[in-house]
């Protein structure tokens, strides 16, 4: 796509504020006019000097055809490890009603979504077009000199490597509402996990060596694969506005921090150091399930040691919110049943909401142990988790 702020002359029949790439070639090809859906509201509702850029999605299928159309398959899951230097004689390919095991030697296809000169972003999943720009000073006076970037370049990437020796697992995913790229991702690694896992143990990583390919997508009655690209999303650094740091203020904020942390005792600087990883973990996690655990044992580890008594975490809540401890009990308990639900395998999904709730918990503990202080919009967002345990669940869960 080209930048919006330019797009170039049209004609009746093409609209050349998007354009097809032909990243072999070179050839740039012009799109149809009744082939765009809703770039002209897309772009009346693009907004600048926003708090954070607004991340665009993108998504295709690959490796469909006439007995395979896009969308008419089986939602699935595929995983490929290169072996290392490890050759199966004879070749296996084991089936099952939902699952097939291909351990072989041949050419392997994969694809993923490809944004053109972006950045991973901070969150799993997300890129950022970046804005490049340079700080000037002429005496007393600073400037700032930069080039806006509002070109979008998303590219369907598809290769198929050398032969190689590989072991490839297709998973058929159980029924379900599949509409979330992320959850099917999560979805497969669950499913697959156990058997990996004895794989692993009987072979080890010469067998399970580097992956060459993560995927969701869809299966068919002939396990023909139709790969889904998406679960990667894309935002513009130059939507964002300009904001100014402080730096005295910044040195005076961190330093002092960090000063107040060395003055803690060893076994609390423990504790923060432990809940930090922990907090950081469930940020770049992907699977709900995952993350919530990772949430819940930063509470652990700030607030319970080696306890397992929850009273500590209740009455944490009640103080920072300043509410009787009764009416912190339901939000905790509720929040420790699913944490128990999930890591002894009774329960295997975790609504958004809950997941906002046990996050809102886990951030406020953080900040205050971290800081000495909780912010009002984080103590709000606690606040908000401990009202919500009061209603019944489904009305909760629209939260």
């Amino acid at each position: 796509m080209r930048n919006m702020s330019d797009p170039g002359p049209a004609t009746d029949e093409y609209d050349r504020r998007a354009n097809i790439y032909n990243n072999q070639s070179g050839e740039v090809t012009p799109v149809r006019k009744d082939q765009i859906h809703g770039l002209d509201s897309f772009i009346e509702s693009w907004r600048h000097n926003v708090e954070f850029p607004h991340q665009l999605s993108f998504g295709g299928w690959q490796m469909s055809d006439e007995e395979h159309p896009a969308g008419t398959g089986r939602p699935a899951y595929r995983l490929v490890h290169k072996t290392i230097r490890t050759i199966p004689n004879p070749q296996v390919s084991m089936l099952y009603s939902n699952l097939r095991i291909n351990v072989g030697n041949g050419q392997i296809t994969l694809g993923e979504p490809r944004f053109g000169d972006a950045l991973a972003g901070r969150l799993p999943g997300t890129f950022i077009v970046p804005e490049w720009g340079e700080l000037k000073q002429s005496g007393l006076d600073y400037g700032y000199e930069w080039q806006p970037n509002v070109n979008l370049k998303f590219e369907g990437h598809q290769e198929t490597t050398p032969p190689t020796n590989y072991l490839e697992i297709l998973y058929e995913l159980p029924e379900g509402d599949w509409s979330e790229f992320d959850a099917m991702l999560a979805a497969g690694r669950a499913g697959v996990a156990e058997l990996t896992a004895m794989i692993d143990f009987m072979y080890g990583a010469r067998l399970l060596g580097p992956i060459l390919t993560e995927e969701v997508g869809e299966v068919f009655e002939d396990w023909h694969w139709n790969r889904l690209l998406g679960g990667r999303s894309l935002g513009m650094e130059s939507q964002a506005r300009m904001e100014v740091l402080d730096g005295q203020r910044f040195i005076d904020l961190v330093g002092s921090a960090i000063e107040k942390r060395l003055e803690l005792p060893a076994e609390e600087r423990a504790r923060l150091k432990v809940a930090s990883q922990w907090y950081w973990r469930a940020d770049s996690e992907l699977d709900r399930v995952q993350k919530y655990i990772a949430y819940w044992l930063c509470i652990e580890a700030l607030e319970l040691g080696e306890n397992a008594n929850i009273k500590p975490v209740k009455l944490a809540v009640a103080r920072i919110l300043e509410i009787d401890h009764k009416s912190a009990s339901a939000a905790v308990g509720e929040m420790y049943r699913i944490r128990n639900g999930l890591v002894h395998g009774v329960v295997r999904v975790v609504e958004k909401s809950a997941l906002n709730r046990v996050e809102a918990l886990a951030v406020v503990l953080l900040e205050e142990h971290s800081l000495g202080t909780v912010s009002d919009q984080r103590r709000d967002a606690l606040r908000l988790a401990v009202e919500l345990a009061k209603l019944p669940k489904a009305n909760r869960d629209q939260n």
